[in-house]
């Protein structure tokens, strides 16, 4: 039985592994290739055009060298003229610690300023949350009815409406006289950097690469698109820490497998508990909790321990019933029901047709399929199993068709290095600055596009990077495939350095099942931008692996 654990944990190391390179070179290809991206902000089209390749080169060039030269001056390197930084600056781990409070500050400033000068407000799904949340906090719960409410569609919401009306609730006793979705996006400055603080725990416990760690920092002081989601209300930020914070704790547990101690137990529950509530603010998260309940029967498999699957089995049903807690605890409060609301069937069906937006994105067939047939959730299904049926016929007829339709609904979603930020974070309630306007839908709205796009290509360079030094690396390495290999040794093996490669994979494997799940259900760049953020620890990896082979070659040279 042991023998036959380790040879399926080998088979799935080595199999995560090579999906992984894959799909990095597909993603990075794809971004390099062209870029998705909206002009018009009405119609919210999105278009694909070819890059230019030695702009693009030029930009990743770029990147790479401004990161250089930040980390070796962090690190007290010379520079030209033979002057060290202070040494200060240089003692023990100082300048990480530096670095991360110029990128929280960074995040508090251009935060507030989206606050003050673009002037976001909830809009389409947000508002309506947001408008049910704020209802509830009043001790309204009339939008609890199971036929006439924005929750009778989409019951699935309740757990980020019961967060709202908390913070609403709080918001109130202040004496302010502002709309508590200001103080939301506040509260969202702060989540994403304290999101920001728990990768780089993370990847301190499973690297111990301090430059790795500096390299994340800068990815993250440039990704534009995160600061600008912190205006957004919605569950995007909220989710993101508490999976970010649920990951770290997870990781700290496995690391201290060998330890029984209380501490560790306390890990577990705090995982769980982390994890559980990115599900009850954004339902799809539970893709990532199948990766994190992956990346657990994966180490029973290795270690067998066997609290391991029963932790990955108590994480998956409080995952998976917490969502009908929340709302069975609205239906007492309320005295009345919601529907199962618009079914999974009528998502897949649509994500298979055109839309004015790209190809599978939202064109309104779920909402009106079940509305049109009276909120029958069967008769719902059976349309939607024909309409699935009739356009598999066709593209049966068409597999050119039906190549072009899921390339550019691939690239609609991956190639977007805006993660559709403006279009989120759109709609105002009047007197936005200049510059913001411009940014949203004038001029400077292409250089942003132009910059994501860059900044994109970068991202996925240093993703595939890592999956191929792992690669490269378990390839040689003499050592076991069940055991990690460290990075900054790319000739050796040095297991005592990193996690077991399950581990390290844990969050990729998140974006693998993110990959598969939105090339069948409704597509938008939107549903990526939390995976894009999953990979930044990655790209940092392998860039810094990039920059370990320049500083040897320039030792030998």
């Amino acid at each position: 039985m042991d023998t036959f654990c380790k040879r399926l944990y080998a088979f799935s190391c080595k199999f995560i592994e090579l999906f992984a390179l894959v799909l990095s070179a597909l993603l990075f290809l794809g971004a390099f290739v062209c870029t998705g991206y909206a002009t018009d902000m009405e119609s919210q089209k999105v278009l694909l055009s070819l890059d230019n390749p030695l702009w693009g080169l030029f930009g990743i060039a770029a990147g790479i060298a401004l990161m250089y030269l930040v980390t070796r001056l962090l690190d007290g390197e010379r520079l030209a003229g033979g002057k060290r930084l202070s040494r200060a600056l240089t003692v023990g781990n100082r300048p990480l610690r530096i670095l991360f409070a110029a990128v929280a500050l960074l995040y508090l400033v251009l935060g507030l300023f989206l606050v003050l000068f673009g002037k976001t407000v909830p809009a389409a799904d947000a508002y309506s949350v947001y408008s049910a949340a704020q209802s509830a906090a009043r001790g309204d719960l009339s939008v609890i009815h199971p036929t006439d409410s924005y929750l009778s569609y989409y019951p699935q919401q309740v757990g980020l409406m019961a967060f709202e009306e908390l913070f609403i609730r709080l918001w109130n006793l202040l004496p302010t006289g502002q709309h508590a979705y200001h103080g939301l996006k506040l509260l969202y400055i702060l989540l994403a950097i304290a999101s920001l603080s728990f990768q780089r725990k993370t990847m301190h416990l499973i690297w111990a690469d301090e430059k790795a760690e500096q390299i994340f920092l800068l990815l993250s002081a440039l990704n534009l698109p995160f600061i600008m989601y912190t205006s957004f209300v919605y569950g995007e930020i909220p989710s993101f820490f508490t999976f970010s914070a649920g990951l770290y704790l997870l990781t700290k547990y496995l690391k201290d497998a060998d330890k029984g101690t209380v501490k560790r137990t306390s890990s577990a529950v705090g995982a769980v508990i982390c994890l559980v509530l990115s599900v009850m603010l954004r339902k799809n998260s539970l893709i990532l909790i199948l990766a994190v309940c992956i990346v657990l029967i994966g180490e029973w498999l290795r270690t067998r321990h066997h609290t391991l699957p029963l932790l990955a089995i108590v994480l998956l049903i409080c995952s998976i019933g917490i969502l009908p807690a929340v709302q069975k605890t609205y239906e007492l409060r309320s005295g009345s029901t919601l529907k199962s609301g618009v079914t999974a069937t009528s998502y897949l069906a649509m994500g298979m047709q055109e839309s004015s937006r790209a190809n599978g994105w939202y064109n309104g067939f779920n909402f009106e399929t079940y509305r049109d047939t009276g909120m029958d959730t069967a008769a719902t299904n059976t349309i939607s199993r024909q309409a699935i049926a009739d356009r598999l016929s066709y593209f049966k007829a068409h597999p050119a068709y039906a190549a072009s339709f899921y390339l550019g609904k691939h690239l609609s979603q991956w190639a977007d290095g805006t993660f559709a930020c403006r279009q989120a974070t759109l709609a105002t309630f009047g007197g936005r600055s200049d510059f913001c306007t411009s940014l949203y839908e004038g001029e400077y709205s292409r250089f942003f596009i132009v910059y994501c796009n860059l900044f994109q290509n970068l991202l996925y360079l240093g993703v595939f990077c890592f999956c191929r030094f792992v690669w490269k690396n378990a390839r040689r390495a003499k050592a076991p495939a069940t055991e990690a290999v460290t990075l900054q040794q790319f000739e050796q093996t040095a297991e005592t350095d990193t996690a077991p490669i399950l581990v390290q994979y844990a969050g990729f494997i998140g974006v693998v099942g993110g990959f598969l799940f939105h090339i069948f259900w409704e597509a938008n760049s939107r549903y990526i931008f939390l995976y894009g953020l999953l990979l930044v620890p990655y790209a940092a990896r392998g860039l810094s692996g990039i920059f370990t082979i320049i500083l040897r070659k320039g030792e030998l040279s």
